[in-house]
């Protein structure tokens, strides 16, 4: 039994709602305002149920095109990826694992899990998504990714924690606020650039651990964040792993701050629960929940000798 609806028509659906209308779908698509209109009508006659509700101009989605609309962009995604393992095809080398992973995440703990798989299935392709703020999120829910790590991951998927990415308020060691006599707030800091990362998905985009400075520098990569922290031009917020070498050599310093000095941010770990027995996604989450456990059974030791 096949599909009555096309791909195309799901296609239709979704940029319908991306784009923010059937103009500016059929825009997107290179197709007439009636053409994504006619498939979108098509879909609705299918199902014998409504997908939009026409609001003044506005195409406003019903209960049912709320509660398909996650799907349809992962269909879309999974098609898509299909294509193009298909067109990279090479004998022997069919297979293409593919994950998004927070930059936050600590990367010598992803370089260890994925030489691990690797060693493991050698003729698997890894594709690596480095994201920000809602990319994982967005990648998983696009279809594009088996498996996503980030703070914050769709409703409806899989999910466990994984550790705590610490967050460190630092500057350049001759920067004037690693110098400042006394403690700040965050309405001190307004007066000094921040660097910021910037959100790398596209429908809800925002910046990472933006404090509301008057002056922002932002990028889209931490190590570009570090590299101009380190010249002095400005604080931000980064992972203690990827700067407590700098601190313990004097390079950077923690900024005196009485409040929210360090933050800790949860990383998750996420799939569709589809792909709960596939033996790929179960070998990575597995190598990545062994990593994890090891740092944080180091992490518990070393409070323990503190204490």
């Amino acid at each position: 039994m096949f599909s009555r609806i096309s791909l195309d028509q799901w296609q239709a659906f979704v940029s319908t709602v991306e784009c923010g209308g059937f103009q500016q779908a059929g825009e997107y698509m290179f197709k007439s305002q009636s053409a994504v209109s006619h498939s979108v009508n098509r879909m609705e006659t299918l199902l014998g149920q409504e997908l939009f509700l026409i609001e003044g101009r506005k195409a406003v989605l019903t209960p049912l095109g709320q509660a398909l609309l996650p799907q349809a962009k992962h269909l879309l995604g999974s098609a898509k990826k299909l294509e193009r393992l298909a067109i990279q095809y090479q004998p022997g080398v069919f297979i293409e694992h593919s994950l998004a992973v927070d930059m936050l995440f600590p990367a010598d703990v992803l370089e260890l899990a994925l030489l691990r798989f690797s060693s493991v299935l050698q003729g698997y392709r890894i594709r690596l998504h480095e994201t920000a703020v809602s990319g994982a999120c967005e990648l998983l829910e696009n279809g594009k990714v088996e498996l996503g790590i980030a703070s914050s991951l769709p409703a409806g998927y899989m999910q466990e924690f994984l550790l705590n990415v610490s967050l460190l308020c630092v500057v350049a060691s001759d920067h004037s606020l690693a110098h400042f006599n006394g403690e700040l707030n965050l309405a001190d800091m307004k007066d000094y650039r921040q660097i910021v990362v910037s959100d790398s998905g596209m429908r809800n985009s925002q910046n990472s651990g933006w404090s509301g400075a008057s002056q922002c520098w932002t990028v889209s990569n931490l190590s570009t964040a570090l590299t101009f922290v380190e010249r002095g031009l400005g604080f931000a917020w980064l992972p203690e792993h990827m700067v407590s070498d700098k601190l313990a050599s004097g390079q950077l310093r923690l900024v005196p701050l009485c409040h929210q000095r360090e933050c800790n941010v949860p990383m998750y770990m996420g799939f569709l629960e589809e792909y709960r027995f596939n033996p790929e996604v179960r070998l990575m989450t597995d190598i990545i929940r062994e990593q994890c456990r090891n740092i944080n059974s180091a992490k518990a030791d070393t409070l323990a000798l503190a204490l």
